[in-house]
């Protein structure tokens, strides 16, 4: 494994999440890893932080250096704490949390990624992980370029981590910059009201200021075209991810010996316009789920509807009896 990274993971209170992250991160033989284990928040999640911290004392197939928070740093701070120190000994670093299930070549895919874009000067990020989008059938290459970044398993060099600042001006310059307003859409104008959201202190959020650096300085980040992370957090597990299965893929089964990286940075934008839509669905797509929803509404009130009348029939009868 290169020297010049940094693997790290951030954990906190879900010890089966965790058990299957490490599980994944086995089968990548790696030979050490940064652990950064959050305090508790109340005496609820005190017994599971717990079982989590012995889940990662029984780690014998790498060497771990384990920094364990007594109180609630939140993911937040954790993560920019974390990344902060790594990148003060190693040149690059790979993140992962603990809801973020890793295939058997992801650390492998990630490296190789980090080598070759590593003096292209507007690759600021590698994501592991790909949204289950359609990719065109004559694309040849196994990455994408994309304009938003992904905190679902990412890596990024030294360099690179320097323009992350979390500046709630960001949303006036946004305001103020009809081109920096534009770049933004190209990611997705959800990123807006995740800002908004931010500064009114409704959410504590990091990544929503990593992915405005990144546009703010023309940047660009990478995803596999075949997803290497596999995010199992949206079970209702954490804080801020409600249940929902849309974010599902099949993990990578190959290997990650010969990929095909494209030399010139050029976005796909019928891949860009589907990682776009994925997270920010078109008016008429939001519509048509409406309609789709309103159909499932009205079949399960008119089902129900009908049991009722028949259970009346049944209690009419009987009572006539």
């Amino acid at each position: 494994m290169c020297n010049k990274t940094g693997i790290a993971l951030f954990v906190y209170n879900r010890p089966d999440h965790t058990r299957k992250v490490l599980e994944g991160l086995k089968t990548n033989n790696i030979s050490n890893l940064y652990i950064f284990s959050d305090g508790s928040k109340n005496e609820k999640d005190s017994e599971e932080v717990k079982e989590v911290r012995n889940l990662i004392k029984e780690i014998e197939w790498c060497e771990t250096e384990v920094h364990v928070s007594f109180h609630n740093k939140g993911l937040a701070h954790s993560i920019i704490d974390g990344v902060d120190y790594i990148l003060n000994k190693h040149d690059r670093v790979i993140v992962l949390e603990d809801d973020c299930v890793p295939s058997e070549d992801c650390i492998s895919f990630m490296e190789k990624c980090l080598n070759r874009y590593e003096d292209y000067g507007r690759i600021m990020s590698i994501s592991g992980y790909s949204p289950p989008i359609r990719i065109p059938e004559n694309y040849k290459f196994d990455i994408y370029f994309s304009y938003r970044f992904c905190s679902t398993g990412w890596g990024t060099w030294k360099k690179a981590w320097k323009f992350f600042e979390r500046n709630n001006n960001l949303l006036t310059k946004i305001d103020k910059s009809r081109d920096f307003k534009r770049r933004v859409f190209l990611a997705g104008k959800d990123l807006i009201p995740m800002l908004e959201k931010q500064i009114k202190g409704e959410v504590d959020s990091w990544a929503v200021f990593r992915a405005l650096n990144i546009i703010e300085n023309n940047g660009f980040c990478i995803n596999p075209v075949h997803s290497r992370i596999n995010n199992i957090g949206f079970d209702g597990s954490g804080l801020h991810s409600k249940i929902t299965n849309k974010f599902d893929v099949d993990l990578y089964k190959g290997d990650s010996e010969n990929l095909m990286f494209p030399d010139e940075v050029i976005v796909n934008d019928k891949i860009v316009k589907r990682y776009r839509s994925f997270y920010v669905p078109s008016v008429k797509k939001e519509i048509r789920l409406k309609i789709i929803r309103m159909i499932k509404f009205i079949r399960v009130y008119r089902f129900l509807k009908a049991i009722k009348s028949k259970i009346a029939g049944v209690e009419n009868e009987d009572s006539a009896s």
